[in-house]
C-alpha cells in the first residue's frame, strides 16, 4: 500500500517529540506507534507487538544488543581492577594539556580503523578519565571518537564498512561494467569522492587542535567543565592510585587482536572478558563471586542503551514497512538531472539515514535505484557512489539514536542527547562542505 506523504509523519513525530522532551527512548517508541496507527488504525497494537517480537528475534539486532551488554560487563570489570587508572597515569606523562588529550584521541581514532565499534570502545574507555583530569568535557571526547569511527572506516579499504559496500557494489551489473574488477576495487575508486568523511575528519582535527572554536551546546559544556575545580577532580580520582596499566592493556589487546583475526566484535568482547578472568582472579584483584556480580551489574548498566537501540529498530521497521525510502526517492526522481544528481543523492541519503538510523539498510535499498538512474542521466557513477557512502556516514555519525552515537555516549558515560546535540553543529558544518563539493563536482566531473 502506498501511504504517500503520510510516510513522513512517523519520523517527523519522533523528531518533534525528542526535541520537546529531550528523551530518546520515548520519542522512538512514539514514532513507531504513529507509523502503526497510520497503517492499522485502532487495531495497531497487535501488529506493533508482532514487529517488536520480529525485531527482538532478528539475529543482527540480537548481535548488537548482546555485544553492548557484554561491553558493559567488560567496562565494569576494568573499573574494579583499576586498569583504567593505570592507563591514565601512563597517558598523563605524554599528554599534559587538554589539547594533547584530544589530539591523541584523534590519532588513536585514525589508527584503530578496522571497525567503528572497536574504535569507539577502545578510545572512549582509554581516554575519558584523562579528559576529566585535563578539564576537557567528555562530550568533546565523544564527538572525536564518533567522528573518527565511521568516517575513518569508510575512507580506508581495510574495514568492515569497505567489505559491506564492496558486496553491495559488486551486486550491480552496471558497476561491474565499469571495469574496475572486484567490488572492493570499485570501492577504492570511490574514496576520493567521499567528501563527507573527508570533511568530518578535517573538522574534528581542527576542533581537537583548538583551531575551530567551540560553538553552540559544545561551548556550554566547556564553560560548565571549566567551573569544576581541579581539587574536585583530584578528590574524585585520589583513590585507586594502585591501578596497573597491565590490567587495562591485556584485555584491550585481546579485544583488538581478536577483532583483527576474526573480524567479529562479539567474539572479541567475549575473548576480552576471558582475558580479564585469567588476569584478575589468580592475582586476587577480585574473587570469583565478585567477578560474577560485576559481570551482571555491568550488563544491567547497558539496559538503558539497549532500550534506545531496540526502540530505534522499531522506528526503522515502521518506516521500512511504510516505504519511506522508496517514497522519498520516487518524489525527487522527476526533478533530477545528471549534474545535480550527486548532491541530491547525498542530501537524500543523509536525511533518510539520519531519520531511520538504518544507514547500511538504506544503502542496500538505494544503490540498485541510484546506479541505473546515474547511468540514464549520464552522471559520474563513481561520484554518485561516493555520495551514497557519504550520506550513510553522516547518518551513522549524526543520528542521535544510531548505534555508533549511543555507543559513543555510553562509552564516555554521558547522556546520549547531550552527545548528539553537542556534535551536531560540527556534523552539519561537515555536511555543508560536502554539499558544496558535490554541487561543484556534479558540473565539473
Amino acid at each position: 500500500m502506498n501511504y504517500g506523504i503520510l510516510t513522513l509523519l512517523p519520523p517527523a513525530a519522533m523528531l518533534i517529540f525528542a526535541v520537546k522532551t529531550k528523551k530518546s527512548f520515548e520519542a522512538l517508541v512514539f514514532g513507531s506507534l504513529v507509523g502503526y496507527v497510520i497503517m492499522y488504525g485502532y487495531k495497531f497494537i497487535g501488529p506493533w507487538c508482532e514487529m517488536l517480537l520480529e525485531e527482538c528475534c532478528n539475529s543482527d539486532n540480537q548481535y548488537i544488543l548482546l555485544m553492548c551488554g557484554l561491553f558493559g560487563s567488560l567496562v565494569a570489570l576494568l573499573k574494579e581492577a583499576k586498569g583504567t587508572r593505570g592507563f591514565t597515569r601512563f597517558v598523563e606523562k605524554i599528554c599534559t594539556s587538554e589539547r594533547g588529550i584530544l589530539l591523541t584521541s584523534f590519532v588513536m581514532g585514525v589508527v584503530i580503523f578496522v571497525d567503528d565499534y572497536l574504535n569507539i570502545i577502545t578510545i572512549g574507555t582509554c581516554m575519558r578519565e584523562m579528559c576529566d583530569k585535563k578539564k576537557a568535557p567528555r562530550e568533546a571526547l565523544a564527538y572525536i571518537i564518533d567522528s573518527t569511527g565511521a568516517p575513518v572506516c569508510a575512507l580506508l579499504p581495510f574495514s568492515t564498512w569497505a567489505v559491506f559496500y564492496a558486496g553491495v557494489f559488486y551486486s550491480e551489473q552496471e558497476i561491474i561494467n565499469l571495469g574496475f574488477g572486484s567490488g572492493l576495487d570499485t570501492y577504492i575508486h570511490t574514496i576520493p569522492f567521499m567528501f563527507y568523511p573527508i570533511a568530518a575528519l578535517l573538522i574534528v582535527f581542527l576542533f581537537a587542535a583548538g583551531i575551530i572554536p567551540k560553538i553552540g551546546p559544545m561551548k556550554k559544556v566547556y564553560d560548565n567543565c571549566q567551573n569544576i575545580s581541579v581539587k574536585e577532580i583530584q578528590d574524585e580520582n585520589k583513590v585507586d592510585q594502585e591501578g596497573h596499566i597491565i590490567d587495562f592493556l591485556l584485555p584491550m589487546a585481546g579485544l583488538i587482536i581478536v577483532t583483527l583475526v576474526t573480524g567479529d566484535m562479539l567474539i572479541a568482547v567475549v575473548s576480552a572478558l576471558f582475558v580479564t578472568l585469567v588476569c584478575y582472579l589468580p592475582r586476587k584483584k577480585m574473587t570469583f563471586t565478585k567477578y560474577g556480580e560485576l559481570f551482571i551489574e555491568g550488563f544491567a548498566d547497558m539496559l538503558p542503551v539497549n532500550a534506545i537501540l531496540l526502540s530505534s529498530f522499531l522506528t526503522r521497521g515502521a518506516c521500512g514497512k511504510m516505504g519511506l525510502s522508496e517514497y522519498v526517492i520516487d518524489l525527487v526522481k522527476p526533478v533530477l538531472n545528471g549534474n545535480i544528481l550527486p548532491v541530491v543523492i547525498f542530501i537524500l541519503i543523509a536525511l533518510l539515514t539520519f531519520v531511520t538510523s538504518s544507514f547500511w539498510g538504506i544503502e542496500a535499498i538505494a544503490v540498485p535505484i541510484v546506479v541505473p538512474l546515474a547511468i540514464a542521466l549520464d552522471s559520474n557513477l563513481l561520484l554518485v557512489l561516493g555520495a551514497v557512502v557519504s550520506g550513510g556516514v553522516f547518518g551513522s555519525h549524526a543520528c542521535f539514536y544510531s548505534d555508533a552515537t549511543v555507543l559513543s555516549s555510553v562509552t564516555c558515560e554521558i547522556d546520549n542527547l547531550s552527545h548528539a546535540v553537542t556534535q551536531i553543529p560540527y556534523a552539519v558544518l561537515s555536511a555543508s562542505i560536502a554539499i558544496v563539493m558535490y554541487a561543484l563536482a556534479g558540473f565539473v566531473l
